[in-house]
């Protein structure tokens, strides 16, 4: 049913003696068993609100709190009420432009977005990074198992790339990264949760240098995004995370 935003159709392992010991196990979802949201149950590009929901879902108990309080009997009357009440408001980073259209939303507003709906509920707040430097690959990796092991399951935004343009752009929610990261590691495989179908896929980034910075290569997706397109050179890339610092 269409929708637009002016009308609606729709481990911590326990350690003996006065020692703090460091995580043991991957780093996860607090809430693994949580069912999904899928983007799917409404016409438009809701990919961004879903993939927000379901961190929602996925998360510690505040966090489930602010996804149980959104109102709505269904799924989708819960997503359209999302993208109605917080995605359909003027955006704080793109003059004269809502939070989301049918275009989708980007990631700066879909942080707003989600600490709009977690205000009320005692959650940590969320905060955008984006990858950048040489270290990028270590350092987001710590972003991500660090938000994890807090509660809230990152919200990744995935962008295709041929040269400087833009070909497409997908959000993901990160349900799974590794326990550790050896200092000359190139690459670290994730599990995530795709808001279109609400399956649960996997992926390995990669770091690639350039002269100033690296980028970070997401190899083996199967996202809509992630699908090569059949003519020309492109590359899916890691833009950037919303965590929980």
């Amino acid at each position: 049913m269409p929708l637009s935003c002016w009308n609606t159709g729709i481990l911590a392992v326990a350690c003996l003696g006065f020692t703090q010991c460091a995580p043991v196990g991957p780093a996860q979802a607090a809430n693994p068993n949580a069912k999904p949201i899928n983007q799917l149950v409404i016409e438009g590009n809701a990919c961004g609100p879903a993939a927000a929901v379901n961190a929602l879902r996925y998360g510690s108990a505040p966090y489930q709190a602010a996804a149980r309080a959104i109102p709505g009997e269904t799924d989708l009357a819960r997503l359209e009420h999302v993208i109605q009440t917080q995605g359909c408001t003027w955006s704080q980073h793109v003059p004269q432009r809502q939070r989301w259209s049918d275009r989708g939303i980007n990631a700066a507003d879909l942080t707003d977005m989600i600490n709009e709906l977690t205000a009320k509920h005692a959650a940590p707040r969320v905060n955008l990074r984006v990858p950048s430097g040489t270290n990028a690959l270590h350092e987001s990796y710590d972003e991500l198992a660090r938000s994890l092991r807090r509660g809230f399951p990152p919200v990744v935004a995935l962008r295709r790339y041929q040269g400087v343009w833009v070909m497409d752009s997908h959000f993901i929610m990160i349900l799974q990264v590794p326990d550790s990261l050896d200092a000359n590691a190139t690459e670290f495989p994730i599990r995530y949760l795709d808001p279109m179908g609400a399956r649960v896929r996997h992926s390995i980034i990669r770091t690639q240098s350039l002269k100033r910075h690296s980028q970070l290569i997401v190899i083996q997706s199967q996202t809509r995004a992630g699908i090569d397109p059949e003519a020309g050179n492109s590359q899916l890339i890691m833009d950037a995370l919303i965590v929980t610092p």
